[in-house]
């Protein structure tokens, strides 16, 4: 439990003392309290019978990171007698070494870790932790001649200027990365390639304080910077949603704590799925994880807006058991994999295309050693 929750209880249970309010001892009135939340979001899950550790890697302002602060925050932790502790990091590619040296055993991230994980670690995907893709969307000024073309891509509605427009623009993104990808989706309505625009390399933060300083003629964005006052003054000329990319993040562990620590897994995606639950069962709950997010994001020294960050839960919402279960148990168009596969061999085809990784890549990512539906066929057989 973190210290500001205890520094709360602390001062509730000396208010409850002082006031002589209840009747109870000091010990009763902070269980009520340590536990109020705790029963509500996981009082169907049964505790360990025993104490077991598990290091739980988060990535900052995303939300499958929170999700492991919510669980932290509501008491999961405590009420499944599970001895997690959230352990942030800033990339996927981080966080990856962390798990492979097992610094971190457990934890959420995106393609880049699942990608880089998989190939290159031997990590394993064991579900799927949320969408990824809805916040990459491309940015233009509002005065930009791409976006006095309009909307005419039958095949893209929503997809600003003509390729003769697009042709030959420099582009600010950061290369490799899914906004890359997402380019490329989004060049093909047009009839182009990568090759056909000029890209240049810069990290996201950046990008947004270009495009606000009318420094950047296209510039790509990601996580809550599309969802605010950005649009002001810039029109979103290419979304992810609009050109039919669609990514997810992952759930991952090593093997050895798969065969090491197999209960503690299997809480800590129960605790994960239930905290799911808890936030979109009402507005009220929404409400209040919106208020944690934006505190979790001060703690990690992020700046946030509730806009940008209730518009980031809306639309890169974790995923459910439920959801879960259906991508993992429904065939790709071709066949010959899951959905989950299907969200991450396309992006990896194009990886390979671009030299980021190599063709036998493939055949390791695709091997079934790396994908386990264990824990999630477990979960929902209770």
């Amino acid at each position: 439990m973190s210290k500001k929750i205890k520094k709360f209880m602390m001062l509730i249970t000396s208010v409850a003392m002082f006031t002589g309010c209840g009747g109870g001892s000091e010990e009763e009135v902070s269980s009520e309290v340590t536990y109020n939340y705790a029963q509500e979001a996981f009082g169907d899950i049964e505790p360990l019978a025993e104490s077991v550790s598990l290091n739980v890697g988060s990535l900052s302002s995303s939300t499958h990171g929170f999700n492991n602060y919510l669980i932290e925050k509501l008491g999961g932790f405590d009420h499944a007698n599970l001895d997690g502790e959230v352990i942030v990091f800033s990339s996927g590619p981080i966080m990856v070494e962390a798990m492979a040296s097992g610094d971190c055993e457990a934890g959420p991230y995106g393609l880049g870790g699942t990608l880089a994980g998989t190939i290159g670690q031997d990590i394993v995907n064991i579900g799927a932790a949320s969408r990824d893709y809805h916040a990459l969307q491309f940015y233009a000024p509002n005065d930009s001649p791409i976006v006095a073309a309009g909307q005419v891509t039958p095949s893209a509605p929503e997809l600003y200027g003509t390729p003769e427009l697009w042709k030959g623009q420099e582009i600010f993104i950061p290369v490799g990365t899914t906004l890359h990808y997402m380019l490329s989706d989004g060049l093909q309505h047009l009839g182009l390639t990568t090759d056909d625009v000029k890209l240049t390399h810069m990290e996201v933060p950046n990008i947004n304080t270009a495009l606000r300083a009318g420094q950047c003629e296209i510039g790509g964005l990601w996580t809550n910077y599309p969802y605010g006052s950005i649009n002001e003054n810039n029109t979103a000329i290419m979304k992810a949603d609009d050109v039919g990319t669609v990514l997810v993040t992952a759930l991952a562990t090593s093997q050895h704590v798969i065969d090491e620590k197999p209960e503690a897994l299997q809480k800590w995606m129960e605790l994960y799925f239930a905290a799911v639950d808890w936030t979109y069962a009402s507005e009220e709950n929404l409400a209040q994880a919106i208020e944690w997010f934006m505190e979790w994001n001060e703690e990690n020294g992020i700046p946030s807006v509730e806009e940008e960050i209730a518009a980031h839960m809306e639309y890169q919402k974790c995923y459910t058991l439920e959801e879960n279960l259906e991508m993992f148990n429904t065939l790709s168009e071709n066949g010959e994999y899951n959905k989950f596969m299907e969200y991450n061999v396309e992006p990896l085809k194009f990886y390979i295309e671009q030299g980021n990784y190599k063709p036998e890549d493939m055949d390791k990512f695709m091997d079934p050693t790396y994908l386990n539906s264990t824990f999630l066929n477990n979960i929902s057989g209770k």
